[in-house]
């Protein structure tokens, strides 16, 4: 089961799935991690730098061997900004992360037990395209998610979410034998955050979640 590949509880439901959306990344996996606060459910994220090998590799290493997405926590930069190098090293294969698109989204969130005071936070999203020692497309992309307002404890804090184009899915998918039905679909529930997302705005386009 796919949930129980991030270690949530192997008795869930079969088919459930782990998929949270950009500001639960940012909310519940980054923001304790940035501000350096124990959070329960850190064990869905991997501590490993995303550019140490090729993803495909980075996601047999690290148990999740024929998946198509993963979670990782790489090395903080000391600036507080992106790394510069996303170079994968010659021994490992070579290739590189290609830089692609940039959004910074402001993100309100709500302490729970609280007074009801907002928190607003900004976020930047990058994405990257993985191409290998040859420089071709791989299929492969990057998410890089980094809080950039306010300062935080942990300034460096950034979180990858690898995971393979929607497109190259779907054409791997066509080339596989079709896997058997199974009506049992569902999202994993994480727990209890210490915060609800209020809202989330990424320029014009706002974005409302229920707590």
């Amino acid at each position: 089961m796919e949930a129980s590949r991030f270690g949530f509880d192997p008795s869930l439901p079969q088919g459930s799935k782990f998929d949270p959306t950009d500001a639960d990344i940012v909310a519940y996996y980054l923001l304790p991690r940035a501000v350096d606060h124990l959070n329960p459910h850190e064990h869905a994220v991997i501590d490993a730098d995303p550019c140490s090998c090729p993803p495909w590799e980075l996601m047999r290493r690290h148990g999740h061997a024929g998946s198509d997405h993963a979670f990782f926590f790489g090395p903080t930069t000391k600036s507080g900004g992106h790394r510069a190098n996303r170079t994968v090293p010659a021994e490992e294969g070579g290739g590189v992360w290609h830089g692609q698109t940039s959004v910074e989204t402001d993100l309100v969130l709500v302490p729970r037990g609280g007074d009801g005071r907002e928190i607003n936070i900004k976020y930047k999203k990058c994405q990257f395209s993985y191409l290998d020692s040859e420089r071709k497309a791989t299929g492969w992309v990057m998410h890089e998610y980094l809080i950039t307002d306010p300062p935080l404890p942990v300034p460096g804090a950034v979180i990858s979410r690898i995971r393979m184009d929607p497109k190259s899915k779907k054409k791997k998918k066509q080339q596989q034998p079709a896997p058997a039905n199974n009506d049992s679909s569902a999202l994993v529930n994480t727990g209890e955050p210490g915060c609800a997302v209020a809202s989330s705005t990424a320029g014009k386009s706002p974005s409302m979640r229920a707590p």
